[in-house]
């Protein structure tokens, strides 16, 4: 028996699954977390062209790449060849053609239907070849020691056990293997600056016509977005006003039922079976500080970005054998045989 949301051809893990490793409260919010990115898939938003297009994956690429000049020098494509490369939450897929044409061999895991089915259009259009799995980041359905290298990008903060998440990818990766981790950053002057003082301060401006066009032209927000924030208010002006509503409501869009934020020491903490773990802050967006943000030198915003920025990159590398618990490399219980879950899979020729 396996968890249905709205869409009849999304499969997602089942439902023994999910409660065996997760509260009833953690798995409702997962089913939340899923209808969201299956309505809206990560960076869709960001063009007009159509879906599935060759225009539509250009588009992305463009704006993905200016807005994140330094991702592709953090991932490090170009080493990846001959690897088996794991992403999890291919969102449209740019990661994804870039770790192919390095020459790795790449597999998918998404939470949803939607990116797995956007990913795949792209390897098609390109003529690539991929792997694309449907599955939950907390039980991934790969056997141990499966990949050289798991990258994700802005996405296991919105799982409800992230630690959970993590300890999957150590299972997963092979003996020397690295992970690449991007996660929102707490002390980031995004959290406590605009998310708790400058985002609070526009929830009042939201309740009138005017606070909303006057938003639309200070923050750069779609005038949907900003009227579905303005509903939000009206309806529990005090439970919008909450940290953790702040910050679900305003990081990916306001109908987002969950992001977490981390620190360096709580990611340390995660990434505490690895080794040779570092961190690097990253991402700084001019919209943090209205008007003036746009006239900033570049100089100045890598340097705000480098100590104050939203992301937070984590690196680190799986310990060999001989450095490894017993423990850490054994198949843990969950993931035998007798209780694997339906998954989407597809390999693209």
């Amino acid at each position: 028996m396996s968890l249905t949301l709205a869409t009849p051809a999304l499969v997602t893990v089942s439902e023994q699954r999910v409660n065996s490793a997760s509260s009833p409260l953690s798995s409702n919010i997962k089913v939340q977390v899923q209808r969201f990115w299956q309505e809206s898939p990560c960076d869709s938003w960001f063009t007009n062209e159509p879906r599935g297009t060759a225009g539509f994956y250009r588009s992305l690429d463009e704006h993905r790449y200016k807005v994140h000049p330094r991702l592709q020098s953090a991932v490090g494509f170009e080493k990846t060849r001959g690897w088996r490369v794991l992403e999890i939450g291919c969102g449209c897929g740019s990661e994804a053609e870039r770790f192919v044409r390095a020459g790795a061999h790449y597999t998918a895991i998404d939470l949803t239907n939607a990116a797995v089915s956007i990913t795949r259009r792209r390897f098609q259009l390109a003529n690539l070849e991929g792997r694309f799995v449907q599955g939950d980041a907390e039980n991934m359905p790969f056997p141990d020691g499966s990949f050289d290298f798991v990258y994700s990008h802005g996405v296991l903060h919105h799982t409800p056990d992230t630690p959970r998440a993590i300890r999957e990818i150590y299972r997963v990766l092979s003996p020397g293997g690295r992970a690449v981790i991007m996660l929102y950053y707490r002390q980031s002057f995004n959290y406590y600056v605009n998310l708790g003082i400058v985002r609070r301060l526009r929830a009042h401006l939201l309740r009138t016509e005017l606070g909303i066009k006057l938003s639309r032209a200070i923050f750069g927000e779609t005038e949907q977005d900003l009227r579905r924030h303005a509903e939000l208010i009206r309806k529990d002006p005090g439970f919008y006003l909450e940290m953790r509503n702040m910050l679900n409501r305003n990081t990916d869009g306001p109908d987002n039922p969950l992001s977490q934020v981390f620190s360096k020491s709580s990611a340390q903490q995660m990434f505490r079976q690895f080794k040779n773990v570092k961190t690097e802050v990253m991402f700084w967006n001019p919209n943090w500080l209205p008007v003036i943000g746009k006239l900033l030198p570049h100089s100045i915003e890598d340097r705000l970005a480098s100590r104050w920025g939203w992301h937070l990159w984590i690196f680190a590398q799986k310990r060999h054998l001989e450095f490894t618990r017993p423990r850490e490399i054994s198949c843990p219980e969950h993931l035998s045989a007798n209780n694997a879950p339906v998954l989407a899979e597809a390999l693209v020729n």
